[in-house]
């Protein structure tokens, strides 16, 4: 098992606020009860459009050398990575800031958050609160 600095001790996905304004998305991971962890560890939110295309994850991965946000975008498959300093992490929760980014669909149909422990689902299907 990894040992991981206090402050990225992996957790249980609770809530996410999505934000989006002024060229840039903000998402806020809730934070609940310590889980074990691999390797890494991360937290996304995955949407589509109302007609199933379209559509991006938002992400972040952890480790303990490591602490990365991501865009992956589903209809160009390509991904855009950011630096560590646009993640805040705290013992209640992971704010990331996508600067330069956007939703990228007029309307979303299909919106939900997870979390994984390695290669490994913790939490699923978490609700998604979107501010536009």
């Amino acid at each position: 098992m990894t040992e991981f600095p206090e402050a990225l001790t992996p957790r249980h996905l609770t809530s996410v606020v999505m934000e989006e304004g002024d060229g840039q998305v903000i998402v806020t991971f809730g934070l609940g009860a310590e889980l074990t962890a691999g390797e890494y560890f991360g937290y996304a939110v995955d949407y589509y459009g109302t007609d199933g295309n379209g559509g991006k994850r938002f992400g972040v991965r952890l480790s303990p050398t490591e602490v990365k946000a991501y865009v992956f975008d589903w209809e160009s498959a390509t991904q855009a990575n950011y630096a560590a300093d646009t993640v805040h992490v705290t013992d209640e929760a992971i704010v990331a800031t996508y600067r330069d980014a956007s939703i990228g669909v007029d309307e979303v149909g299909t919106i939900k958050a997870f979390s994984h422990m390695g290669s490994d689902d913790a939490d699923t299907d978490v609700a998604v609160t979107l501010l536009r």
